[in-house]
């Protein structure tokens, strides 16, 4: 039967999650000044209460402005929460232990262990020893974690003691609380030459309305990145409405990740290490909640997916003359590269008919010799434009004779054809 019974302790173990309060709410009869019967007497006794300053709001001189708001849904008090509330993966966890003794004798050789343990790791938040309570008398503990993983988190507190029997004993508590994840990101990647637009999609996954602090890219090499998210007048989104997003609100986010190589001095090896970069870089995302909470959240690496290189890799392409007409020739100079690991022949044959508004109206097929690694040759084709307006202008494919490796280019350019 002995052992059936339930162990007491004369410590007392207490643990409350440290929140930011929120401002109470209030529930007042809408007044209505035309209803002869009742509005006259809601009104007098609403402006005869007395505030928790001690005045009736008849007694003070206030200009109009000034007046309380009829029906305002917010109160002047503070309340905390009535539960342990929502964690989020970026938030700090913020606890007081509140250990104490209810015995009549004193309790000796106290040893307090605070543990947060994680489905990875377990981490050590507090450790003292050689502590003595006196009876009636508290000890206060504050710990503090920045949560940095989802799921199943437990805060193991265990505490030891020698009681008045002289018998060595152990006091263990733990509470288990789960960890969400504040903040959905998308991201969608666009290539432009050698530089990427990256899309950045930000969903808030909270309950409450969040506002961001800081949204800041950190590029990995070769890249480096230069926000494009600016005001009309070049301010930061963050200085604006722009930053608050209630529940479930969306905002998406455009970045432009540069290599800033000169493309006159490019090498191979450089080309190859932009063209095959997988690694993008992370996204650092500041925000707070309610009452200045305070948020931090840094995603793991973006990556995309590498669009590889050609061995024959058209640089550039541009009019002679900077300018098309409609049904008068041009010429379009393209730079082809050899990017491959060894020497080129190469040819060009045009597609007539992939573009039937803009026709080759000079040589089919165009010999550019023999092409070193590294080396670049320029390519002139001349066209004729039927049709005005933005016309995707030379079909052409690129043959090595030695290989026999074979590019083809569905257009070298979209040029503007003037009428």
């Amino acid at each position: 039967m002995a052992s059936l019974l339930r162990e007491t302790h004369p410590l007392t173990l207490k643990v409350m999650r440290l929140s930011r309060p929120a401002l109470a709410s209030t529930r007042q009869l809408p007044t209505d000044s035309s209803d002869s019967v009742l509005g006259p007497s809601l009104l007098e006794a609403e402006q005869s209460h007395p505030t928790r300053s001690g005045q009736v709001f008849s007694d003070l001189q206030l200009p109009n402005s000034m007046h309380p708001l009829e029906g305002f849904p917010l109160s002047e008090t503070l309340v905390l929460p009535r539960s342990f509330g929502t964690m989020y993966l970026g938030e700090t966890f913020s606890a007081h232990l509140c250990l104490c003794n209810e015995s009549p004798s004193v309790v000796r050789d106290i040893s307090v262990q605070v543990v947060m343990q994680t489905s990875t790791q377990q981490l050590q938040l507090f450790s003292d020893s050689s502590k003595h309570l006196a009876s009636g008398q508290p000890l206060n503990i504050q710990v503090a974690h920045e949560i940095k993983e989802l799921g199943a988190h437990v805060l193991g507190c265990s505490v030891h003691y020698l009681s008045a029997q002289g018998e060595r004993r152990v006091l263990q508590k733990s509470f288990k609380f789960q960890v969400a994840n504040p903040l959905v990101v998308k991201t969608k990647v666009n290539h432009l030459g050698r530089d990427v637009l990256l899309e950045v999609q930000v969903h808030n996954a909270t309950q409450g309305t969040m506002a961001l602090e800081r949204l800041r890219f950190e590029a990995s090499s070769p890249f480096t990145a230069e926000d494009l998210n600016t005001a009309a007048d070049g301010a930061a989104l963050w200085d604006s409405s722009a930053g608050f997003m209630q529940a479930g609100d969306v905002r998406q986010y455009l970045y432009r990740l540069r290599t800033h190589i000169d493309p006159e001095q490019v090498t191979v090896d450089q080309e190859r290490a932009v063209q095959y970069a997988t690694a993008l870089g992370k996204l650092d995302i500041l925000w707070r909640g309610s009452f200045g909470s305070f948020g931090r959240l840094q995603t793991s690496q973006l990556l995309r997916k590498s669009p590889g290189m050609f061995l024959l890799e058209i640089e550039s392409a541009e009019v002679l003359g900077k300018t098309a007409a409609l049904e008068e020739p041009f010429v379009v100079r393209a730079l082809v590269r050899n990017v491959s690991e060894r020497r080129m022949a190469v040819s060009a044959t045009v597609h007539a008919h992939t573009h039937p508004m803009v026709i080759s109206c000079g040589a089919a097929q165009v010999h550019l010799g023999d092409i070193d690694v590294g080396e670049t040759r320029s390519l002139d084709l001349e066209f004729l434009a039927l049709a005005p307006g933005v016309q995707r202008v030379g079909a052409v494919a690129l043959v090595d004779s030695l290989s026999g490796y074979t590019r083809e280019v569905d257009h070298l350019l979209e040029a503007l054809i003037e009428s």
